[in-house]
């Protein structure tokens, strides 16, 4: 009797099989398990095999998303700062306050940041910047730059509203605004243990640090 070998029968009982989970999946589960190593143990301290046992995936799971470690410190930083400025620019597109309580939020968001794990990676950023130059211009150009324009937006906005002074140099303003935050946030993980003589917490740092920059930004 002939039969057609094309078709196999699948056995009796046999349903649907089990979804599985698809390798893509992963990745972000392996770069937020970097991001704790590399904050915690340090960059070079920390190794693929390191990570893959931190996620609970198999040793050689990483390599398959992954180049390289330097290709894993870009997903570090997509994965703790890509968020948080998603929302910083949705917050800034639909708000409708005072260009003042525009600045308190954005200074609140990059606090919230700065508090979270994921606030780490701005000093691991900047202590591989020259071991590791291209991720370091992966950040400004993709990251740090993005950063600086909600600043800039916001101070366009208050200078349009009447509500902040003329700035001649809003661009160059929105770095000055920028790059107190980002220090506090690695003197936090840095020096400040060291120093317990100089006691200033983050809601002391934060009201002078608006305190100052509204008495510059005023009409």
């Amino acid at each position: 009797m002939d039969t057609d070998r094309s078709v196999i029968a699948a056995p009796p009982g046999a349903g649907t099989p089990p979804r599985t989970r698809r390798p893509e999946d992963r990745a972000p589960e392996i770069a937020r398990a970097a991001l704790e190593l590399f904050v915690t143990r340090g960059f070079a301290a920390t190794k693929l095999e390191d990570v893959a046992k931190a996620a609970s995936v198999s040793k050689g799971l990483p390599y398959l998303y992954f180049k390289n470690k330097e290709d894993l410190f870009k997903a570090v930083i997509t994965e703790a700062i890509g968020g948080p400025l998603a929302e910083a620019t949705d917050m800034i597109d639909r708000f409708e306050g005072s260009s003042e309580d525009l600045l308190r939020e954005l200074a609140g968001g990059f606090r919230a940041f700065e508090e979270s794990p994921g606030g780490g990676v701005v000093k691991l950023i900047l202590a591989e910047a020259g071991n590791f130059p291209d991720v370091a211009r992966f950040f400004c150009a993709h990251f740090d730059r993005r950063g600086r324009e909600l600043f800039a937006r916001a101070l366009r906005r208050g200078v349009e509203r009447g509500e902040f002074r003329p700035i001649a140099d809003i661009e160059t303003t929105a770095v000055i605004l920028v790059q107190p935050l980002a220090m506090f946030a690695v003197w936090k993980r840095s020096l400040a243990p060291y120093d317990p003589g100089t006691a200033i917490g983050s809601d002391q740092f934060y009201a002078a640090y608006l305190d100052l920059i509204f008495q510059g930004l005023r009409p």
